[in-house]
């Protein structure tokens, strides 16, 4: 049997146990068991601007956990602030914190991916990445949550003003991350919507045949069921959720937007612009996003009018 052959089907035999695994367990004791206990908090300066102190943090659990992060820090904070935990698109991670705009005296964490997408795949370099993609992906929960504790360890945080933004590839984790950690008072989704399966499929299929497109999606939409974002988001509720999506979204179908809003519970805001899908050089749209994000934020009283 040639090695490629030999790769796919041993991927694919672990891959039918993970699936089978996937249906029969309930994974939120094991986002828990996977978050462990805070042991220590590395936290590195490397710069500041007007606002903000910038640093990157290290969070490592009991469970083994890591957790990359980049943190702003306001410099001369009115009493206690609110804090929001960002999770960026694909790209992004922790560097998300250098895409703040037209925000100030919060303390912001952006968290990292622990894994490096590739520019391209073959079926085989797809199949071999999977153990490790998913791994990250379903660590980001975790990380979520030792991320609140260390927030709430800081005595310039507002504990009860806690939001977790999630953009674009990021989005899909809040509503899971919510559903585990009731410490969150907010949920904000920025150009995202639900099922996993039809939404890889959707972007997958814009570079590549249909063939591939359904393995990819196939498998991506078993293998990421934990923390598919129409099993949780109506488990939001009674905290506010927020959407955030553009009407011309060429990544986020509406129809996926608009099943997950009406899947989720009161009380839930949806925010219509006028965009194509968000990205890091799109900078007026991400002001145009934060201008609204914080509008809404105003009416909860997490942010000032």
């Amino acid at each position: 049997m040639k090695r490629s052959a030999a790769v796919m089907f041993l991927l694919l035999l672990a891959g039918g146990v993970v699936v089978l695994q996937t249906f029969t367990h309930d994974p939120r004791e094991d986002f828990v068991a996977r978050k462990g206990a805070l042991t220590s908090a590395e936290y590195r300066e490397f710069g500041e601007d007007v606002h903000f102190t910038k640093a990157d943090l290290t969070l490592r659990s009991t469970s083994g956990l890591r957790a990359e992060c980049g943190v702003l820090m306001p410099k001369a904070p009115s009493a206690r602030v609110p804090a929001f935990i960002l999770l960026g698109g694909k790209k992004t991670g922790k560097n998300a914190i250098q895409y703040v705009l037209e925000i100030e005296n919060a303390v912001i964490v952006a968290l990292d991916y622990l894994y490096d997408p590739r520019p391209s795949y073959t079926v085989v370099e797809f199949l071999s990445d999977i153990p490790a993609a998913r791994r990250a992906l379903l660590d980001m929960a975790p990380s979520v949550m030792l991320t609140v504790d260390w927030l709430s360890n800081l005595p310039v945080v507002d504990t009860s003003r806690i939001v977790i933004i999630g953009y674009s590839f990021g989005a899909p984790i809040v509503p899971v991350s919510m559903t585990l950690d009731m410490r969150i008072d907010v949920a904000v989704m920025v150009y995202g919507g639900g099922d996993l399966e039809s939404l890889i499929h959707h972007n997958v299929r814009r570079f590549e045949g249909e063939a591939f497109s359904r393995l990819v999606s196939l498998t991506g939409g078993l293998l990421l069921r934990p923390v598919e974002p129409l099993r949780y988001v109506d488990e939001i509720s009674p905290r506010p959720l927020i959407m955030i999506n553009g009407t011309q979204d060429e990544q986020i179908p509406r129809g996926n937007v608009e099943a997950l809003f009406a899947r989720a519970n009161e009380p839930k805001r949806q925010v219509w612009i006028e965009s194509g899908h968000v990205h890091p050089s799109k900078t007026d749209l991400t002001r145009q996003i934060i201008r609204a994000m914080k509008e809404e934020l105003a009416h909860l009283q997490i942010v000032a009018e």
